[in-house]
């Protein structure tokens, strides 16, 4: 699970796409601590046993991030600290899931952490220590941004072709700062997904990020317009469905 929404709505999806009396959850992944990516996850810690707990190592005082680490060490939850070249692996060796991290590094973190020292909010800080990933899956590939900016973006253009994925879950709901073009043309997925409320005060997604998505042909699916996305994939064939 990646991310868990600003409020317990990810509660009521767990129920009905994991199977029945399922009360277990291998990995939670909170890309970063803003509240919403990390508010719907405290209620998941309470009422499941996780596996392990992945974290990017940014630190944040907030009233919700402080409970979800206080339940995470209450119930002894492992803690893995992404990091750049580092990978996840699921399932069998041979055939199951791997999730490469591509940031943040150790960089990122210092800067981060420098800069944030008592101090409470951290704006695009915050958002450029997003754990960036790549999904594999047999032929299958999805790149998560987070929250990350075109800073990031950037940074990243050193992973060169393996950057490029079949799907884009776009950075930070598809603001302005992010899906710079050089970015995007390295990924050149074929379909990206904007996880954006409907009518927020931020107005994403930016028009400009829109506009560069639309520039390298990508199919883009928008939670405010389309509900919820679901992918299913063999990790040869894929398809993709909305839900309202």
């Amino acid at each position: 699970l990646i991310d868990g929404g600003p409020n317990n709505k990810v509660l009521q999806k767990l129920g009905q796409y994991l199977p029945a009396l399922t009360k277990r959850i291998d990995i939670v992944l909170l890309t970063h601590p803003h509240a919403d990516h990390v508010t719907g996850l405290v209620e998941v810690l309470k009422r499941y046993d996780i596996g392990a707990v992945v974290l990017s190592g940014a630190k944040l005082k907030t009233d919700v991030y402080s409970e979800f680490l206080k339940i995470v060490e209450e119930k002894n939850i492992p803690v893995i600290i992404a990091e750049a070249g580092e990978a996840i692996h699921f399932g069998p060796a041979t055939a199951g899931l791997e999730f490469d991290i591509l940031s943040p590094g150790q960089a990122e973190d210092l800067v981060f952490n420098k800069k944030s020292e008592g101090f409470g909010s951290g704006g695009n800080d915050v958002n450029d220590t997003s754990i960036v990933g790549k999904l594999l899956f047999e032929n299958f590939s999805m790149i998560f941004m987070g929250d990350a900016t075109s800073k990031i973006e950037n940074r990243i253009l050193i992973y060169g072709d393996n950057l490029k994925a079949d799907i884009l879950k776009v950075g930070h709901h598809g603001s302005k700062y992010s899906s710079s073009l050089s970015f995007l043309k390295f990924v050149s997925p074929k379909a990206a997904i904007v996880e954006v409320g409907a009518k927020n005060r931020y107005g994403h997604p930016a028009e400009s990020a829109l506009s560069r998505l639309k520039m390298i042909s990508a199919n883009i699916f928008r939670t405010d317009l389309n509900g919820d996305v679901k992918i299913l994939t063999d990790g040869f064939t894929t398809n993709i469905f909305t839900e309202k």
